[in-house]
């Protein structure tokens, strides 16, 4: 089996297991050569750190050192060989210090669209949570999560049912806000205009966190905080977290809204003209839950009950009275 070179920049780090050491121990002792060069590299980090030879200069300097030590050893072979190992050691090394955070925080992702117009799609997670996506908005959802963190980049609009973990939180990213979320269930709307974050909490327990990640407020269910990245000004309202959310479940909720409200939506739902027969019947106010699907009909006999109404349809013209 070749030997693995990347284990002589793991020891000049100091980062080797105990199987790892006795394989390059079992190195060290193939050959003299590779005795030499392991006590260069032990040399090498005792001496000096590494960031001192990360330089062009500093690294010439400690190879001609290194040559001039080495005298039992031809001077070409040494040169090849110090190259071809120094190679393999000084850029895994270069990673190990340079990017090796990088590297640890570089995640690939499943990216999921819903386009402006487009129905609401809902997205189960591996970590059995799931998640319903609005239209014009994108969702970056890592190919697996990790034990200590589950994190989600949002633009746009979502709501996220969060299954609880023993360990470990979930994580909703924005670019002006974290949300950080135990077991729980809550809508966030992202404008990118205005560069609002809005957060509607419905159930469950959810921390938002500012960009330099510092805990700015803890939500309680019924809660709507708004976020102005401008001013950076938070506002919080108590709501009917049942009407804010409605959208995911295909419904729209009107709460308190007066038939004439009600019927205007409808028009623009159906495109149809409706007619209502009197002011008074018009300003009559009622809570009114539609499902996107449901049809014109299906939708005013519903209305029947609720206001009374009679209604006629003729092409696309609706008629109403009591």
């Amino acid at each position: 089996m070749d030997f693995d070179y990347r284990l002589l920049a793991s020891y000049i780090i100091g980062d080797l297991s105990q199987q790892e050491l006795e394989a390059l121990m079992a190195w060290r002792k193939e050959s003299g050569e590779n005795e030499d060069i392991f006590n260069e590299l032990v040399r090498l980090r005792i001496r000096r750190k590494f960031d001192h030879y990360h330089t062009p200069e500093n690294i010439d300097k400690a190879f001609s050192q290194f040559n001039k030590r080495l005298t039992t050893i031809s001077r070409r072979r040494l040169i090849q060989t110090v190259l071809k190992y120094a190679a393999v050691v000084l850029f895994v090394i270069s990673i190990a210090f340079f990017g090796k955070n990088s590297i640890k925080k570089e995640e690939t992702y499943i990216v999921y669209k819903v386009n402006a117009g487009e129905s609401v799609r809902k997205i189960p997670l591996d970590d059995g949570s799931n998640v319903w996506l609005n239209c014009s908005s994108t969702l970056k959802v890592p190919t697996s999560f990790s034990v200590e963190k589950r994190r989600v980049i949002l633009d746009g609009e979502a709501y996220f049912e969060i299954r609880k973990r023993p360990s470990g939180s979930f994580l909703v990213s924005t670019d002006q806000l974290t949300i950080k979320v135990l077991g729980t269930s809550f809508n966030v709307k992202t404008t990118g205009k205005t560069k609002d974050v809005e957060t509607t909490l419905a159930s469950g327990k959810v921390t938002l966190f500012d960009k330099n990640n510092n805990a700015v407020y803890q939500m309680s269910p019924g809660e709507k905080v708004t976020y102005n990245s401008i001013n950076k000004e938070y506002t919080i309202e108590n709501i009917d977290t049942n009407v804010r959310t409605a959208w995911h479940l295909a419904q729209f909720i009107l709460e308190n809204a007066t038939l004439r409200e009600i019927v205007n939506k409808l028009s623009v739902k159906f495109n149809v003209n409706i007619n209502l027969e009197s002011k008074e019947l018009a300003e009559r106010r009622y809570r009114c839950v539609i499902n996107k699907d449901e049809s014109l009909e299906e939708v005013l006999d519903i209305l029947k009950y609720l206001a009374p109404i009679r209604y006629r349809i003729e092409r696309n013209e609706v008629f109403i009275s009591e």
